[in-house]
């Protein structure tokens, strides 16, 4: 899932996706926007 959180690195990703998605989610750094998804 993208999500409207601009990034460099997927580092900048986790804890937002972490806090949509839950702790076992996991976060890319695609064409500057985050992308979540859940293992």
């Amino acid at each position: 899932t993208i999500i409207n959180v601009k990034c460099t690195s997927p580092k900048q990703c986790l804890k937002p996706c972490k806090d949509l998605y839950g702790p076992h989610a996991g976060a890319k750094c695609m064409n500057g926007k985050c992308k979540c998804y859940n293992n």
